[in-house]
C-alpha cells in the first residue's frame, strides 16, 4: 500500500498516534506463543491495527473443550485439526494486508536461537509452559536481546500482565501539557514582539485580540520582583480585574486569568523523570557507542548545561486572538523551536565527529518536541519481590497481588503435573505457594486473602472465560502497540485483573 492508501485505511488510529506511530507498526514484527483465546485476541487486535507481520508459534491441535469452548475464532469445522492455522485462517481474513505465518516448530526446539527471537519487536506469551527451563531460556534470549517480553496470562475470572524487558525509551508520552510559552524566560524575538504591544493605549477591538500569553508575560514582568518569590495567580488576576478589565467581555482576558497559575512556572526546572535520564550513567559513555536515543539524551544534558533551559516544545495552544497576530505569534515560537533544534544538531555532530547521523530528521523534531515529557522504564527479571507486598496496605491492591502469586503459583504448578489445578490440587498448589513464598523470601506469614484466590483458581480447573481473555488480549495488544510505536507510557511493569469485583492494579517489580 502506498502512504495515501494507508492513510486513508488506518485515518482514525493515526490520530492517536500519527503517521510515523503508524508507518513503524507497518514495519513490524511480533510473535504470539499458544493460540489460545487470550492469544488470539492480541492478535486480532494487533493484525486490525496494521502491524506488518505476525508468527503464532503453537504445534497444538484444537480441543473441543479446551479451545472451541473458550476462543470465538474456532469453530467444530476446526476441531483435531492444527489449533495456529485455525486461527491464522479466521484473524488473516479481517486484514489482508498483515501477514501471519505459522511456526510449527516445537519452543524447545528454537527457545536459544537468537536470530529468531531478533527479527521480533515484541513476543507475547499466553500459554502455561511445561517446562521451567525452557521458560527460563526463553526470558534470558528475550532479555539479553532487549526483545519485549508481554505474558499474559488468565485462568477463570483472573488475569495477569507482565511486561519483561532490559530497557524502554519513551519519547512521545503524548503528554497534554507540551505548552511551554516562556512567560519567565523570553528569548530576544518574544521580548521584542511583546514590547511592541502597548496594552493602555490600543482602541477596544485591538485589546480584545492580544493572545492570553502576551498578557500573562506582561503582567509578570510588571509584578514579579523576584526569582526566590515567585508572583501568584492571584495577584495576576487581581491586576487582570483591577486593572485591565475594559467593557467585561473581554475572551483574552478571560482566558489569562484563567491561565494565571502558568505564572507559577519554572522554565528552568526539569521533570524528576528527566532528570533520571541525566543522572544515569550510559549518558557518560562514549558518543560513538551510544543508541540514537541516548545519543540526543547526552546532547540534549550538553544543551541544558549551555543554556540553562530545555529546548523550546514550539506547541502553542488555541487562543482568543485575530489570525494576524496569532500567525505572528506562532511563527516566533516555531522559528525558537527550529534554532533549538539545529544547536541540539550541532552538538550531535561534535560529539560524532565524522560518523553519521543516526536519526532522522523527524526523530529529532519527535525528540526535541517532547524531550521535557520523556521516560525510560528499567525492567527486572524478577518474577516478584517483598516490597510488592510490604510497602502495601490497601486491602484491595493486596487482593490483586495475591492474584498475581495464584497465578505465579498456577504456573509452577504446570511446571510439575503438566495441568493446571483442580479442586482435588488445592493442597498441592498451597504447598508450591508457600514454597515460591520462600523462595523470594517475600513474607513471613501466608498473605490474607490468598487462600481464597487460590480456592478460586481450582475452581475453574484451568478454563478461561472468553471476556475476560478478550480484555487481557486487549491489555496485551494495548502494550505491544506502545511498544512498537515508541508511543504513550507503557506498564511499568505488571497488571493483575479481578473479574469478581471488575478492578485491575498496577505495580513495578
Amino acid at each position: 500500500m502506498d502512504e495515501k492508501d494507508v492513510n486513508s485505511k488506518y485515518d482514525r488510529q493515526i490520530r492517536l498516534w500519527s503517521s510515523q506511530g503508524q508507518k513503524s507498526l507497518g514495519h513490524s514484527s511480533i510473535c504470539v506463543i499458544g493460540a489460545n483465546a487470550t492469544a488470539s485476541e492480541a492478535l486480532k487486535n494487533l493484525v486490525l491495527s496494521g502491524i506488518g507481520e505476525a508468527v503464532i508459534l503453537d504445534d497444538g491441535r484444537v480441543i473441543e473443550q479446551k479451545d472451541i469452548a473458550s476462543n470465538f475464532f474456532l469453530s467444530s469445522g476446526s476441531l483435531g485439526g492444527n489449533r495456529a492455522e485455525a486461527v491464522s485462517q479466521n484473524i488473516s481474513e479481517m486484514n489482508k494486508d498483515v501477514t501471519i505465518l505459522i511456526e510449527k516448530r516445537h519452543l524447545k526446539t528454537i527457545v536459544d536461537d537468537a536470530s529468531f527471537w531478533n527479527k521480533f519487536e515484541c513476543v507475547i506469551l499466553s500459554e502455561f509452559l511445561s517446562d521451567n527451563d525452557v521458560s527460563d531460556r526463553l526470558l534470558n534470549v528475550l532479555w539479553e536481546n532487549n526483545v519485549c517480553l508481554i505474558d499474559a496470562i488468565n485462568v477463570g475470572l483472573y488475569g495477569s500482565v507482565r511486561i519483561q524487558m532490559q530497557e524502554q525509551n519513551i519519547v512521545e508520552t503524548h503528554d497534554n501539557n507540551l505548552e511551554d510559552l516562556r512567560i519567565d524566560r523570553c528569548w530576544p524575538e518574544l521580548q521584542e514582539y511583546i514590547d511592541s504591544i502597548d496594552l493602555i493605549n490600543m482602541d477596544d477591538q485591538a485589546f480584545s485580540n492580544i493572545p492570553y500569553s502576551v498578557i500573562l508575560s506582561k503582567i509578570y514582568q510588571a509584578l514579579n520582583k523576584s526569582e526566590d518569590q515567585r508572583l501568584s495567580p492571584s495577584a495576576v488576576r487581581k491586576y487582570i480585574r483591577c486593572n485591565l478589565r475594559r467593557t467585561g467581555e473581554e475572551t483574552n482576558l478571560d482566558q489569562a486569568s484563567d491561565k494565571a497559575a502558568i505564572v507559577l512556572k519554572i522554565s528552568s526546572s526539569i521533570p524528576s523523570k528527566l532528570q533520571d535520564i541525566f543522572d544515569n550513567p550510559k549518558i557518560e559513555q562514549d558518543p560513538h557507542k551510544l543508541s540514537s536515543f541516548w545519543l540526543l539524551c547526552k546532547a540534549l544534558k550538553l544543551f541544558y548545561n549551555e543554556y540553562g533551559i530545555l529546548p523550546l516544545s514550539g506547541v502553542l495552544p488555541d487562543m482568543e486572538s485575530d489570525t494576524e497576530q496569532y500567525i505572528a505569534l506562532k511563527k516566533l515560537y516555531e522559528k525558537k523551536f527550529e534554532v533549538d533544534k539545529n544547536s541540539i544538531l550541532r552538538i550531535v555532530q561534535e560529539l560524532l565527529g565524522d560518523e553519521k547521523i543516526p536519526f532522522t530528521s523527524s526523530q529529532l523534531t519527535g525528540f526535541v518536541k517532547n524531550c521535557r515529557y520523556m521516560q525510560v522504564h528499567w525492567g527486572s527479571k524478577d518474577l516478584f519481590k517483598s516490597e510488592v507486598l510490604t510497602d502495601r496496605e490497601d486491602s484491595e491492591e493486596l487482593l490483586n497481588i495475591n492474584i498475581y502469586i495464584a497465578l505465579m503459583s498456577s504456573r509452577e504448578f504446570f511446571f510439575k503435573y503438566n495441568h493446571l489445578p483442580t479442586m482435588q490440587d488445592r493442597s498441592k498448589l498451597r504447598a508450591i505457594t508457600i514454597s515460591l513464598l520462600c523462595r523470594y523470601r517475600s513474607v513471613r506469614d501466608f498473605p490474607d486473602g490468598l487462600d481464597k484466590v487460590l480456592d478460586e483458581l481450582c475452581r475453574y480447573s484451568g478454563a478461561r472465560i472468553h471476556n475476560v481473555s478478550s480484555l487481557i488480549g486487549g491489555i496485551a495488544s494495548q502494550e505491544a502497540t506502545k511498544v512498537i510505536t515508541g508511543q504513550y507510557v507503557t506498564l511499568d511493569n505488571c497488571l493483575s485483573y479481578d473479574g469478581i469485583h471488575s478492578r485491575a492494579i498496577t505495580w513495578k517489580i
